[in-house]
Protein backbone atom coordinates (compact mmCIF):
# COMPACT_ATOMS: atom_id res chain seq x y z
CA UNK A 1 0.00 0.00 0.00
CA UNK A 2 1.35 3.28 -0.72
CA UNK A 3 2.62 5.58 2.37
CA UNK A 4 -0.23 8.35 0.73
CA UNK A 5 -2.63 5.89 0.63
CA UNK A 6 -5.81 6.04 3.09
CA UNK A 7 -5.40 3.06 5.75
CA UNK A 8 -7.73 2.44 8.16
CA UNK A 9 -6.51 0.84 11.62
CA UNK A 10 -8.20 -1.32 14.11
CA UNK A 11 -6.27 -1.90 17.53
CA UNK A 12 -6.97 -4.94 19.30
CA UNK A 13 -5.81 -3.92 22.56
CA UNK A 14 -4.24 -6.45 24.99
CA UNK A 15 -6.87 -9.37 25.20
CA UNK A 16 -5.40 -11.65 27.94
CA UNK A 17 -7.39 -14.57 26.50
CA UNK A 18 -10.52 -12.93 26.04
CA UNK A 19 -11.76 -14.87 22.80
CA UNK A 20 -15.64 -13.90 22.83
CA UNK A 21 -14.08 -10.17 22.66
CA UNK A 22 -12.02 -10.32 19.61
CA UNK A 23 -14.59 -12.70 17.63
CA UNK A 24 -17.29 -9.44 18.13
CA UNK A 25 -14.71 -7.28 17.15
CA UNK A 26 -13.39 -8.71 13.73
CA UNK A 27 -17.37 -9.35 13.01
CA UNK A 28 -18.51 -6.18 14.16
CA UNK A 29 -15.44 -3.88 11.34
CA UNK A 30 -16.08 -6.46 8.59
CA UNK A 31 -12.73 -8.18 8.92
CA UNK A 32 -14.79 -11.67 9.05
CA UNK A 33 -17.39 -12.85 7.65
CA UNK A 34 -20.42 -14.74 9.28
CA UNK A 35 -18.83 -17.56 9.08
CA UNK A 36 -15.53 -16.86 10.65
CA UNK A 37 -13.79 -16.33 7.14
CA UNK A 38 -11.27 -12.84 6.45
CA UNK A 39 -12.90 -10.84 4.18
CA UNK A 40 -11.50 -8.40 1.13
CA UNK A 41 -11.92 -5.09 3.83
CA UNK A 42 -10.07 -1.85 3.51
CA UNK A 43 -9.25 -2.70 7.62
CA UNK A 44 -5.63 -3.37 9.01
CA UNK A 45 -5.50 -5.04 12.73
CA UNK A 46 -3.05 -3.59 14.76
CA UNK A 47 -2.78 -6.06 18.07
CA UNK A 48 -0.44 -4.71 20.85
CA UNK A 49 0.20 -7.80 22.84
CA UNK A 50 -0.47 -9.99 25.54
CA UNK A 51 -2.79 -12.19 23.99
CA UNK A 52 -2.59 -14.98 27.01
CA UNK A 53 -2.34 -14.93 30.76
CA UNK A 54 -4.97 -14.18 33.08
CA UNK A 55 -8.18 -14.82 31.09
CA UNK A 56 -9.26 -18.60 30.23
CA UNK A 57 -8.62 -18.99 26.80
CA UNK A 58 -5.10 -18.06 25.35
CA UNK A 59 -4.44 -20.73 23.30
CA UNK A 60 -7.31 -19.42 21.15
CA UNK A 61 -6.50 -16.01 21.06
CA UNK A 62 -3.06 -17.12 19.98
CA UNK A 63 -4.06 -19.36 17.38
CA UNK A 64 -6.93 -16.99 16.21
CA UNK A 65 -4.45 -14.07 15.31
CA UNK A 66 -2.13 -16.64 13.61
CA UNK A 67 -4.79 -17.51 11.64
CA UNK A 68 -5.62 -14.46 10.58
CA UNK A 69 -1.84 -13.32 10.04
CA UNK A 70 -1.40 -16.56 7.82
CA UNK A 71 -4.65 -15.44 5.91
CA UNK A 72 -4.35 -11.30 5.06
CA UNK A 73 -0.19 -10.94 6.30
CA UNK A 74 -0.66 -7.73 4.58
CA UNK A 75 -3.50 -6.79 6.86
CA UNK A 76 -2.69 -8.39 10.54
CA UNK A 77 0.55 -6.88 12.62
CA UNK A 78 0.68 -8.63 15.65
CA UNK A 79 2.99 -6.99 18.78
CA UNK A 80 4.85 -8.63 21.54
CA UNK A 81 4.08 -8.07 25.00
CA UNK A 82 5.22 -8.70 28.11
CA UNK A 83 3.34 -11.74 28.77
CA UNK A 84 4.99 -12.90 25.51
CA UNK A 85 8.20 -12.38 26.78
CA UNK A 86 7.60 -13.98 30.31
CA UNK A 87 6.72 -17.14 28.19
CA UNK A 88 9.68 -17.08 26.34
CA UNK A 89 11.97 -16.36 29.27
CA UNK A 90 10.09 -18.50 31.40
CA UNK A 91 11.90 -21.76 30.87
CA UNK A 92 15.47 -20.64 31.42
CA UNK A 93 14.58 -17.66 34.14
CA UNK A 94 13.52 -18.88 37.82
CA UNK A 95 12.55 -15.29 38.78
CA UNK A 96 10.56 -14.95 35.33
CA UNK A 97 8.80 -18.58 35.88
CA UNK A 98 7.81 -17.63 39.22
CA UNK A 99 6.58 -14.14 38.81
CA UNK A 100 4.69 -15.42 35.26
CA UNK A 101 2.85 -18.08 37.60
CA UNK A 102 2.57 -16.61 40.53
CA UNK A 103 1.80 -12.57 39.90
CA UNK A 104 0.94 -12.51 35.90
CA UNK A 105 -1.94 -15.49 35.33
CA UNK A 106 0.78 -18.10 33.86
CA UNK A 107 -1.54 -20.41 35.41
CA UNK A 108 -4.75 -20.18 33.85
CA UNK A 109 -2.25 -19.87 29.91
CA UNK A 110 -1.18 -23.73 30.88
CA UNK A 111 -4.76 -24.85 32.14
CA UNK A 112 -5.75 -23.26 28.35
CA UNK A 113 -2.75 -25.10 26.68
CA UNK A 114 -3.02 -28.67 29.12
CA UNK A 115 -2.12 -31.06 27.05
CA UNK A 116 -0.47 -28.83 24.23
CA UNK A 117 2.34 -27.36 26.78
CA UNK A 118 4.89 -28.34 23.81
CA UNK A 119 3.44 -25.52 21.83
CA UNK A 120 4.60 -22.99 24.20
CA UNK A 121 7.52 -24.04 25.16
CA UNK A 122 10.99 -23.92 23.18
CA UNK A 123 10.89 -25.62 19.73
CA UNK A 124 7.03 -25.36 19.87
CA UNK A 125 5.51 -23.81 16.82
CA UNK A 126 3.02 -20.84 19.54
CA UNK A 127 6.73 -20.52 21.17
CA UNK A 128 9.34 -19.86 17.80
CA UNK A 129 5.88 -17.16 16.53
CA UNK A 130 5.87 -15.28 20.13
CA UNK A 131 9.88 -15.13 19.39
CA UNK A 132 9.06 -13.72 15.83
CA UNK A 133 6.97 -10.84 17.06
CA UNK A 134 8.28 -7.65 16.61
CA UNK A 135 8.61 -5.45 19.40
CA UNK A 136 6.75 -2.17 17.32
CA UNK A 137 5.03 -0.68 13.92
CA UNK A 138 5.50 2.24 12.68
CA UNK A 139 2.87 3.97 9.75
CA UNK A 140 3.15 7.98 8.79
CA UNK A 141 5.04 8.67 11.97
CA UNK A 142 2.58 7.10 14.23
CA UNK A 143 4.11 4.52 16.80
CA UNK A 144 2.24 1.15 17.53
CA UNK A 145 3.84 -0.69 20.93
CA UNK A 146 2.78 -2.59 24.24
CA UNK A 147 4.20 -0.49 26.82
CA UNK A 148 4.77 3.08 25.12
CA UNK A 149 7.41 5.52 25.46
CA UNK A 150 8.54 6.12 28.75
CA UNK A 151 9.04 9.83 29.66
CA UNK A 152 11.91 9.08 31.57
CA UNK A 153 13.70 7.68 28.27
CA UNK A 154 13.08 11.14 26.55
CA UNK A 155 11.11 9.53 23.65
CA UNK A 156 14.06 7.09 22.74
CA UNK A 157 12.98 3.62 21.91
CA UNK A 158 14.67 0.96 24.13
CA UNK A 159 13.08 -2.63 23.40
CA UNK A 160 12.65 -3.33 26.96
CA UNK A 161 11.17 -0.53 27.64
CA UNK A 162 8.53 -0.91 24.80
CA UNK A 163 7.24 -4.02 26.40
CA UNK A 164 7.69 -3.10 29.99
CA UNK A 165 7.48 0.35 30.67
CA UNK A 166 4.67 1.76 32.79
CA UNK A 167 3.12 5.91 32.76
CA UNK A 168 4.06 8.82 32.66
CA UNK A 169 4.26 7.83 29.03
CA UNK A 170 5.09 9.98 26.27
CA UNK A 171 4.88 10.16 22.50
CA UNK A 172 8.54 11.82 21.91
CA UNK A 173 9.20 12.31 17.95
CA UNK A 174 6.60 10.44 16.90
CA UNK A 175 2.89 11.78 15.56
CA UNK A 176 1.46 10.10 17.70
CA UNK A 177 1.84 7.21 20.23
CA UNK A 178 -0.80 3.97 20.61
CA UNK A 179 0.02 1.57 23.35
CA UNK A 180 -1.50 -1.00 25.92
CA UNK A 181 -0.09 -2.88 28.95
CA UNK A 182 -1.55 -0.38 31.55
CA UNK A 183 -4.93 -0.76 31.97
CA UNK A 184 -7.02 2.52 31.98
CA UNK A 185 -8.19 4.03 35.42
CA UNK A 186 -11.92 3.82 34.03
CA UNK A 187 -11.55 1.19 31.08
CA UNK A 188 -11.87 3.28 28.19
CA UNK A 189 -9.49 4.68 26.16
CA UNK A 190 -7.76 7.29 26.94
CA UNK A 191 -5.73 10.15 25.15
CA UNK A 192 -3.28 12.39 26.17
CA UNK A 193 -0.67 15.07 24.11
CA UNK A 194 -0.99 12.32 21.68
CA UNK A 195 -0.66 9.06 24.00
CA UNK A 196 -3.62 6.79 23.19
CA UNK A 197 -3.69 4.14 25.82
CA UNK A 198 -5.83 1.32 24.50
CA UNK A 199 -5.75 -1.13 27.85
CA UNK A 200 -9.18 -1.64 28.72
CA UNK A 201 -8.59 -4.19 31.18
CA UNK A 202 -9.49 -7.19 29.68
CA UNK A 203 -8.63 -9.88 31.80
CA UNK A 204 -8.38 -8.25 34.89
CA UNK A 205 -12.46 -7.50 35.45
CA UNK A 206 -13.01 -5.57 33.05
CA UNK A 207 -16.63 -5.73 31.41
CA UNK A 208 -16.36 -7.82 28.58
CA UNK A 209 -19.57 -7.33 27.37
CA UNK A 210 -19.31 -3.01 26.42
CA UNK A 211 -15.44 -3.07 25.07
CA UNK A 212 -13.97 0.21 23.89
CA UNK A 213 -11.68 0.29 20.81
CA UNK A 214 -9.41 2.94 18.91
CA UNK A 215 -10.20 2.67 15.02
CA UNK A 216 -7.97 5.29 13.12
CA UNK A 217 -7.56 6.61 9.06
CA UNK A 218 -4.38 8.11 8.78
CA UNK A 219 -3.20 9.10 5.13
CA UNK A 220 -0.92 12.00 4.86
CA UNK A 221 -1.53 14.65 6.88
CA UNK A 222 -5.24 12.76 7.72
CA UNK A 223 -5.13 11.85 11.51
CA UNK A 224 -9.12 10.54 12.85
CA UNK A 225 -9.43 8.74 15.64
CA UNK A 226 -12.58 7.17 16.50
CA UNK A 227 -13.59 4.89 19.72
CA UNK A 228 -16.22 1.74 18.94
CA UNK A 229 -17.57 0.03 21.44
CA UNK A 230 -18.06 -4.10 21.03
Amino acid sequence: MPESALRRIVVVPDLHGCITVLERLLLKIGFVDADGLVTDSDVTLVQLGDLVDRGPESKKCVERMMDLQAAAPARVIVLKGNHEDMVLRAEGDFKISRLWLMECGGGQTLRAYAGCEGLIRFGGAHYAWFKGLPHYWEYQGVLFCHAGLAKARKGMIDLEGLLWDRPPVEKGPFRAVVCGHTPTEKGKIEENRGVWRCDVGLGRGANEDLVEVLSLEISGERFVPRILTV
